[in-house]
């Protein structure tokens, strides 16, 4: 490329050669970046507000001006007012947070569940330790409503295989419940 100054790049690049922007932003973006860090930006958003200040550079393209040859001087002020501007609207919005209503209290769902009766906690805890592939099986049916046939055929077993395993791991289900209504009970 061999331009020595930004101003001759930037010709380049108002008569429509737009690679010749990364030139610029090779140039610059990390003393820009490196402006906003040393004014107290996390880097992140100092990444960000560079990169706005490098679109304003774009978008505003037939108004740049040139510093010996340089649009960095630019940079750094349109910078610091992307900055500004940022600071600005965060105020703003947090303002309008802190003027809106605080919110009326919402039970929260842990709450609920807690709250559960011992059966249903038991009925829970029983399908969650058992054996995944009745667990599916059940899900898939009592749960989603698919049809014995289609988890079968999801869990890579026969109908009948299926069949038997769901009426085994309800039997199971149905002793646990009762052990768990007997002793409770005692």
């Amino acid at each position: 490329m061999g331009e020595s100054t930004d101003e001759a790049v930037w010709r380049r690049i108002v008569a429509g050669d737009a690679r010749a922007f990364g030139l610029i932003w090779d140039r610059h973006a990390d003393r820009v970046v490196r402006h906003l860090l040393a004014d107290g930006h996390q880097q992140a958003d100092a990444e960000e507000l560079a990169a706005t200040a490098f679109l304003e550079l774009w978008r505003r393209r037939s108004a740049v001006r040139f510093v010996d040859g340089s649009a960095l001087p630019w940079l750094i002020v349109t910078t610091r007012n992307v900055a500004r501007n940022a600071r600005r609207a965060r105020r703003r919005y947090a303002r309008l947070l802190s003027s809106l209503p605080m919110p009326q209290h919402v039970p929260d769902p842990a709450e609920h569940v807690a709250d559960l009766d011992a059966s249903t906690r038991l009925l829970r805890e029983t399908i969650r330790s058992a054996n995944p592939v009745d667990g599916d099986l059940l899900a898939m049916t009592a749960l989603e409503g698919f049809s014995l046939r289609d988890a079968a055929l999801a869990v890579g077993m026969t109908e009948p295989a299926a069949r038997s395993r769901l009426s085994r791991f309800r039997i199971q289900l149905r002793s646990h419940l009762a052990n768990a209504s007997l002793e409770g009970g005692s």
